[in-house]
């Protein structure tokens, strides 16, 4: 990095299951910077072992302008946390399922930084959306295309999370005003109702972001969230988000899965990728596992609205829920 390169944070998380499809996610991404600029990518992570670490840090060796730096959950923000009186009152694990929650307080350098999922390909500069304005809002997001458009996914976004379902967004993909969340105590706000009430959601963290921020976001275009699980018509999208249970290294025919597979040529995990894609093309079981967790998250989307704490019912009792 030298003075004259903005830096443009970036933060994944991942274990060691998901080590191999973020190598493409880091192989896209630096295939598509610019000079201009320095990446710092952040990895989180509770288990990762050396070796894949290794791999992922070998995509960036040659990359005057890119590092990758790892973070242990487990070390950084289990000790932050545990010093302050509003830690969540649950193990480590439940903790850790709400990661992206803590950014800003993890890194307090930072007043801006991108979250991605690692289930991503990046097909050009991931720059240009840091360099888009947030002003006074808390994160810039993109609606999720399942949510707004199925029916029953709707229902859910309104009657539970208490969000016009059109605005629900998805949180694989954020821009975040690192400087205002802190500014607004995000964190303490959101352990504050996550002690004090036990939500029954279908995407935890996803959800209490959308019920915390609705009135704070910035919506952007699909193009730096395209989810191939519900596809909507852009002409180049930028982020293309393999969501839910569409993965083009378990099944064929996924949008934009040619362009995961271009990318992972030059992945060390290719050998590993490609057996995890023979696997399901062998075992029908695989396939039928995701079809039951998929009707499982329709049965919940239809019953956990009528439950009687959701967002929307505590809200109505002038609990503060928004920001």
């Amino acid at each position: 990095m030298n003075n004259t390169q903005p830096e443009i944070p970036l933060f994944f998380s991942i274990d060691d299951k998901y080590a191999p499809y973020l190598s493409v996610a880091l192989l896209s991404l630096v295939a598509n910077t610019s000079t201009e600029n320095f990446y710092h990518i952040h990895v989180l992570y509770q288990t990762l072992s050396l070796e894949n670490q290794q791999k992922l840090s070998a995509i960036v060796t040659d990359q005057g302008n890119v590092k990758l730096e790892f973070i242990s959950l487990k070390d950084d923000l289990y000790e932050r946390l545990g010093k302050d009186q509003n830690t969540l009152r649950a193990d480590y694990q439940t903790l850790t399922i709400y990661y992206r929650l803590f950014i800003a307080d993890m890194f307090p350098q930072y007043d801006k930084g991108i979250y991605l999922d690692a289930d991503v390909v990046i097909d050009q500069d991931i720059a240009d959306l840091y360099k888009l304005p947030l002003d006074d809002q808390l994160v810039g997001v993109i609606p999720d295309a399942f949510i707004s458009h199925d029916p029953q996914a709707s229902y859910y976004a309104e009657k539970a999370v208490g969000v016009a379902h059109e605005k629900y967004f998805n949180s694989g993909v954020l821009l975040l005003n690192l400087e205002q969340l802190r500014a607004k105590h995000f964190s303490t706000h959101f352990l504050e109702l996550m002690n004090n009430f036990h939500f029954q959601l279908i995407a935890p963290d996803q959800d209490y972001l959308n019920a915390i921020c609705h009135e704070k976001m910035l919506l952007l275009e699909n193009k730096w969230n395209y989810q191939t699980e519900y596809p909507l018509p852009v002409d180049r999208p930028v982020v293309i988000h393999y969501n839910l249970f569409g993965k083009p290294w378990c099944y064929d025919q996924v949008p934009y899965g040619e362009l995961f597979w271009q990318y992972a040529q030059d992945s060390e995990f290719l050998a590993e990728i490609k057996q995890i894609k023979e696997n399901y093309e062998k075992t029908p079981e695989l396939a039928e596992h995701d079809a039951k967790h998929k009707d499982l998250l329709v049965q919940r989307l239809g019953e956990f609205p009528d439950l009687p704490i959701t967002f929307k019912n505590e809200a109505a009792k002038g609990v503060q829920i928004r920001l």
